[in-house]
């Protein structure tokens, strides 16, 4: 399996450890960006932005369900937005242990950070990418 944007997402070899994603930090005015960028989208200062470790929680701003995908993708899925700690609103997919049906997602909720192949296709299922669950749920479960 490969990471599909390894430049967006740290998987980690150790034990315990989590994955995160990879965003930027002005060094000037703390602007928090994901995904990573040279520019300061707040001040516009150019070369000041450092890495850092972002987004292994949020809280659920808004979702919907899909019901048509593109080729290489399945139907229905989440679709979702998630407000990181860190600053960034994020748009990411929902895990593949969720059942996809009203009522599972409340917005608000808390999710954590999970990293799974982008789709169960054979056109995707060799590539990982992060999508959100609801914290504390183990996949499957209901929210």
């Amino acid at each position: 399996m490969k990471i599909l944007n390894p430049d967006n997402l740290r998987v980690p070899t150790e034990p315990g450890a989590t994955p995160c994603l990879l965003g930027n930090r002005c060094r000037d005015c703390g602007c928090v960006v994901f995904p990573k960028m040279p520019v300061c989208p707040s001040c516009h200062k150019n070369g000041n932005m450092e890495e850092i470790e972002i987004g292994r929680t949020g809280k659920l701003y808004s979702h919907t369900i899909s019901y048509f995908a593109p080729k290489g993708f399945t139907a229905p899925a989440f679709q979702i937005f998630v407000d990181l700690p860190e600053g960034p609103r994020i748009f990411s997919l929902v895990g593949a242990g969720f059942p996809v049906e009203r009522g599972v997602l409340e917005d608000g909720m808390e999710m954590r950070l999970v990293v799974e192949p982008l789709a169960d296709t054979a056109e995707h299922k060799e590539e990982l990418t992060y999508k959100y669950v609801p914290a504390g749920k183990a996949n499957g479960a209901r929210a």
